[in-house]
């Protein structure tokens, strides 16, 4: 038997690992309920500017708490990875996805961007983190259970994949978004989570805004409705802030390959809340397909949550 003081210890770490898998589900949920409130902002903005003001308003929310927790010793160890979050995750990751999305369907941009936890999976071994066979396996059944959730069931959508131009740029995106999960685990080892998103949103807006300077971002959102207003403070809120913010404690907590496979969760979440608030049907394919992105989501962690 172990000393008790180890014991403690493992108690403890095993609290602060749950609430890291509490706070990535919580995290799923605000980006699904995110998407829910796009659909109100886009019937009105243009994506571009929509996205613009998001990180705009997030950058707002976030100044405060990053203005007291800036490292006393400034960002200099972690510059570079900082650079590349701020590069893929806030300017380069939501031009292509956009671009990708105007010159293909939205089911192919959904479908080749879930690869996104894969790359990074594969590619862990880049920062230090190990790559076992049961992750691969588990991130792959909940990429094949997110596949079934996207296309409704009609796996035939995959032949429709011929990698065109946005084709391909949707393979960029989830390339991009996963050399930001890569860069987050340094990051987040020197910065906390306020400052570092508080940065890259800064960036991030200030790029998506000169942009979007021929769509003139600051006339919509003059003439948004409060409706469109309310969408965009809550896709801040929820998908940048608090998504944000969940996302990298669990990077830092489990590390990037524990964590980037939450991600399969959004679908399925959003097909739920689709079905609660949109009246969109849940059909029977979609929950079979969620089952499998738990189950691979479980199979992934299993060994943190058992420890």
């Amino acid at each position: 038997m172990g000393s008790p003081a180890i014991t403690a210890a493992g108690e403890r770490q095993a609290r602060v690992d749950l609430l890291a898998f509490a706070g990535l589900g919580f995290s799923s949920l605000c980006w699904a309920a995110a998407f829910i409130a796009g659909k109100v902002v886009l019937a009105e903005m243009t994506p571009l500017a929509a996205a613009a003001w998001r990180y705009v308003v997030a950058t707002a929310i976030l100044l405060p708490f990053a203005i007291r927790q800036r490292p006393a010793r400034g960002i200099a160890d972690a510059r570079g990875a900082l650079a590349i979050m701020m590069l893929c995750g806030g300017v380069l990751y939501p031009w292509l996805f956009l671009a990708a999305l105007a010159r293909t369907s939205a089911t192919n941009t959904s479908l080749l961007i879930a690869l996104n936890p894969v790359f990074t999976v594969l590619l862990v071994p880049v920062i230090g983190e190990g790559l076992n066979r049961q992750r691969l396996t588990g991130v792959t059944l909940a990429l094949a259970g997110a596949m079934v959730v996207i296309t409704r069931g009609d796996l035939g959508h995959l032949r429709g994949l011929s990698l065109n131009t946005g084709d391909l740029l949707a393979v960029a995106a989830a390339l991009t978004w996963a050399a930001f999960n890569l860069a987050s685990r340094p990051v987040v080892n020197r910065l906390t989570p306020a400052f570092a998103n508080c940065v890259i949103y800064g960036v991030g807006g200030a790029a998506l805004y000169a942009l979007a300077a021929s769509e003139s971002p600051w006339r919509q959102l003059r003439g948004a409705s409060p409706a469109a207003l309310g969408g965009v403070v809550m896709m801040a809120v929820l998908s940048s802030v608090l998504a944000g913010q969940l996302f990298l404690t669990g990077v830092r907590t489990l590390g990037v390959s524990r964590a980037v496979v939450f991600v399969y969760l959004v679908p399925v979440l959003t097909a739920l809340l689709s079905a609660a608030f949109l009246g969109e049907a849940l059909i029977t394919a979609q929950a079979i397909g969620g089952l499998a992105v738990l189950s691979g989501v479980y199979w992934s962690t299993r060994n943190r949550l058992a420890a």
